[in-house]
């Protein structure tokens, strides 16, 4: 793949490595965006196939996407925290078990299992981060941990502050040996990295759009498997009734859903503006492909690593491409960089004791030289 900087509106002097926050706008979202609203302008109203239409087709986008077969075990959500409460409203608990997550979890994946653990009389239990150099793994770790009690483990594919890849193949195998259920958070990988949902069999995969999906604000995406078939959704809306395309017979009222993963879906999910857009974002990902972007990104790296290396600066070894955390030497203070890296207009994030770099497809080889530089001269 080519530097594809000409889909986005990015500036020639912006260094942009902060995907991992936001992706910037891709003109196609924009237009798409901009068709919709013109369209709302030139119709008051709506006709019934567009509250399902483009949303089937959506789904069937994400479903390629994450290559999964069922495009109805798609739920449409305005967030991550919106599907893992979904998982956690229908994931029984019961005293004595236990619940597992790994250091530092992004919050929206932690707190839910705090409640659910508290009201239950569950542990929630931290699976720490190997010490450096042990040369110990993560997902050795966790797999330790996992036992008889064990009721769920919950977890990114990717660490959002480091870029640690986890081994979800190994982890479904080790928790389908003691019965608990697997819930991905993949808000920091898919779009950027191959995901096979057929091959690992989440109970849930839950992903944020507004970031590696390259869709707006207020979109995600959530894939449930079996053990949520029969479940109860947060919310009961009209739409994710079965017949609910027949608007004439709304009022005879239906206590069945829509086929698999639709009642889960937020009420008012069909929306006129952000559907073009994600659908936009879908098709160009499609397009590129999980294995192109995170190809692409690998070339980014490899001119530098060896200068970053020689700096005293730490990575994982077992690490994503598009999302890098750098831990720096102890005599270089955070706040020093960060002023540097602003001075020069390049865009990053810090968590923690690191620096998150998260590079994309519309980045170029030079860019990462500039960080590279910066730091030397720091």
């Amino acid at each position: 793949m080519h530097c594809q900087r000409h889909l986005f509106p990015l500036r020639d002097d912006e260094v942009y490595l902060n995907g991992a926050s936001r992706s910037p706008q891709l003109h196609a979202g924009a237009d798409a965006a901009r068709q919709a609203l013109q369209w709302r302008e030139e119709n008051s109203g709506m006709p019934i196939e567009a509250f399902f239409e483009p949303v089937q087709q959506l789904k069937a986008s994400f479903a390629q996407l994450i290559h999964g077969r069922e495009p109805d075990r798609v739920a449409l959500i305005p967030a991550a925290s919106y599907g893992i409460a979904t998982v956690a409203k229908n994931l029984a608990l019961t005293r004595g078990q236990e619940f597992l997550v790994v250091q530092d979890q992004f919050p929206s994946n932690y707190y839910a299992w705090h409640r659910l653990c508290a009201a239950a009389g569950a542990t929630l239990r931290t699976v720490p981060r190997p010490t450096e150099g042990s040369g110990e793994s993560w997902t050795d770790r966790v797999l330790e941990a996992i036992t008889p009690r064990t009721a769920a483990v919950a977890i990114a594919q990717v660490h959002w502050a480091d870029g640690t890849i986890f081994d979800l193949l190994a982890l479904r195998r080790r928790t389908d040996e003691v019965g608990a259920w697997l819930v991905i958070d993949g808000t920091q990988s898919i779009g950027a990295l191959p995901f096979d949902v057929e091959r690992i069999r989440p109970d849930a995969l839950i992903a944020g759009g507004y970031k590696w999906l390259l869709g707006p604000y207020g979109t995600g995406y959530a894939w449930y498997g079996p053990r949520m078939d029969d479940g109860i959704p947060l919310e009961e809306n009209w739409i994710n009734r079965a017949d609910s395309h027949e608007f004439y017979r709304l009022a005879d009222y239906r206590h069945d859903y829509r086929p698999l993963a639709a009642r889960y879906s937020v009420g008012q999910h069909s929306n006129f503006i952000g559907i073009p857009m994600q659908q936009a974002a879908l098709d160009q990902l499609n397009e590129w492909t999980p294995e192109g972007v995170q190809a692409y990104t690998a070339t980014l790296w490899e001119p530098v690593v060896g200068e970053l290396r020689a700096l005293g600066i730490e990575f994982n070894e077992e690490r994503a491409h598009h999302l890098v955390g750098l831990r720096l030497p102890a005599h270089l203070p955070l706040e020093r960089v960060n002023q540097a890296l602003v001075d020069r207009n390049i865009s990053v994030s810090y968590r923690g004791d690191s620096v998150r770099v998260s590079p994309n497809v519309y980045n170029r080889a030079e860019e990462l030289q500039q960080l590279v530089e910066a730091l030397t001269q720091i």
